[in-house]
């Protein structure tokens, strides 16, 4: 057994009663469990490419780590065997659901066995699904490397800091060993990740239960989906289902943190200032008005075609654009009546309209780096059509701000876009914007005032492109030509102060020194003074 576990092989996998391998700092009488203190190995001593627990407790977790640390592939038993209680969950909730039914009169009682046996594939189908979809989260918080360890250290104070969370027990590092290794550039192994993902599941679930958010209409088809096919005629009985807002939050819970990983919740909830229903109905609005899911949809389909980092970098694509338009989409989900279908109304077909149009509305700046990204991701392997879509998604960041000004002056979204842009363009919005999202930031307190500071910067496009609307027709966003006309008409009896402004922004670009936190807060100053008086 001992010559087994330490042979050379791309998988050990682990299916029986028993912790075989530990850490080598741990002893045997630390592990307690006795019957195999005979044969257990230390993680270093393994020869395997991939552990897989399909049992409980196969590894300790320090040997998981440590096993992690040196360059092997492993989760933890949780991940490896969730299938296991997701099959369980489902076994409940189908119970339930066909109990009601009969109950109803919508089932015959003697119909129940047979349909039961019959959905046995789709309910194995739904669990892969979801295993899938958990481990995809945890390569794609690996990915983010030493990066994400300053929220992820919050994360686990918050935690912490709620009772919820003791580090020491769940083999998580302290805030001096996190020190250690932000310096070294050191980053959380998959089993530490995966634990960080548990939590944030356990957690946000009771959130989003306790919120109003599994009531919003929207829902009732998350709701469906979430059975085997064949129990969607008795949708009438789902709507009464005992468990219905747990199997909502569940769902929920889990894309949330599958696709924005498990510090996003909190991080959004207090950069946007909202609370947990909006935040998940502005999520799942996101995802319908940017038609991400399909993008997702799309990139999995690449399995096996592409290589594995390169479906990895496509996905973290549509995660950081699906964080973006979560925040934006927050502030309007706080809103009185805010719902997930009345933000798709709202949004959906102005994001249609501006992917249609592709770069042709954005600004030369914009549209240098939009050619920059499709070659990048056709570098990654992404089709031609593929890339070009990813590429757009990024500049779409002002779809709900646009949207909002051309239904305000009855514009179409495109020609209001244009002219978005080229006000961006005159005022140097989009090269400042840029540049505030590549200044270094250390940690929370850093990011949290380039945020606020990009937040500003928008806000004062959108007062300005406001303002040369008024002054002008939709005939103006016809072309990139037409627009900068209109923007410069307006400019004229405030050329002075525009001038000022600019000449301020190419003094700093000609020092060379690159932007700081500092010159951009200056000049961020001085725009603002233009777009408060803009109204």
């Amino acid at each position: 057994m001992k010559a087994i576990l330490q042979a050379p092989a791309e998988l050990l996998y682990l299916g029986g009663i028993g912790t075989y391998v530990k850490a080598p700092h741990e002893t045997d009488a630390q592990v307690g469990d006795k019957a195999n203190d005979a044969i257990r190995v230390d993680a270093g001593e393994l020869r395997v490419a991939v552990v897989g627990e399909g049992a409980n407790l196969g590894l300790t977790q320090a040997g998981r780590i440590a096993f992690a640390r040196n360059g092997g592939r492993i989760n933890t038993d949780a991940i490896d065997n969730s299938a296991g209680v997701d099959s369980s969950d489902h076994e409940v909730n189908i119970k339930i659901l066909t109990g009601a039914a009969i109950a109803s009169g919508a089932l015959k009682a003697d119909k129940r066995n047979a349909l039961l046996a019959s959905m046995t594939e789709e309910v194995g189908l739904k669990v892969l699904v979801h295993n899938y979809d958990q481990t995809l989260a945890i390569s794609l918080q690996e990915a983010e490397g030493a990066a994400a360890l300053d929220s992820q250290q919050r994360f686990m104070q918050w935690l912490g800091g709620k009772g919820k969370l003791d580090r020491k027990v769940e083999g998580l590092p302290d805030d001096l060993k996190l020190a250690e290794m932000k310096a070294a550039g050191l980053a959380l192994t998959r089993p530490e990740l995966a634990v960080l993902t548990a939590y944030s599941k356990i957690e946000l679930f009771d959130d989003v239960v306790a919120s109003t958010a599994p009531d919003d209409p929207f829902f009732h088809r998350t709701l469906v989906r979430y059975f085997p096919e064949p129990l969607a005629k008795f949708e009438a009985d789902m709507e009464r289902h005992r468990l219905k807002r747990e199997i909502i939050s569940t769902v929920m819970s889990n894309e949330i943190v599958n696709m924005c990983g498990p510090t996003f919740p909190e991080r959004l909830r207090l950069s946007a200032q909202c609370d947990t229903s909006a935040m998940v109905i502005a999520f799942e609005a996101a995802r319908q008005v940017f038609r991400l899911d399909e993008a997702w949809d799309q990139v999995s389909a690449l399995d096996l075609k592409i290589p594995a980092d390169a479906q990895i970098a496509l996905y973290r694509e549509i995660s950081t654009v699906l964080r973006r338009q979560t925040f934006w989409l927050a502030r309007r989900a706080t809103r009185a009546g805010a719902s997930v279908d009345g933000l798709i109304a709202a949004y959906r077909p102005a994001a249609d309209a501006l992917r249609a149009a592709g770069g042709s509305v954005l600004s030369r700046f914009e549209q240098a780096g939009l050619q920059a990204r499709i070659a990048a991701f056709a570098n990654h392997g992404a089709p031609p059509a593929m890339a070009r879509d990813f590429a757009m998604l990024r500049p779409m960041v002002a779809t709900a701000d646009i949207g909002d000004l051309a239904r305000e002056a009855g514009w179409p979204e495109p020609a209001m876009a244009t002219l978005y842009h080229q006000v961006g363009a005159a005022f140097d919005f989009d090269r400042l914007r840029a540049a505030a999202g590549a200044v270094p930031s250390a940690d929370h307190f850093d990011r949290l005032a380039v945020r606020r500071m990009i937040e500003d910067l928008m806000n004062e496009q959108l007062a300005l492109t406001r303002a040369v609307a008024r002054s002008t027709d939709a005939s103006v966003g016809a072309s990139e030509l037409s627009a900068e006309k209109a923007v410069d008409r307006w400019i004229g009896p405030r050329q002075a102060t525009v001038e000022g402004v600019r000449a301020s922004v190419d003094e700093i670009e000609a020092a060379g020194s690159g932007w700081t936190f500092a010159y951009l807060t200056s000049a961020n100053a001085c725009f603002s003074v233009i777009a408060s008086s803009a109204g």
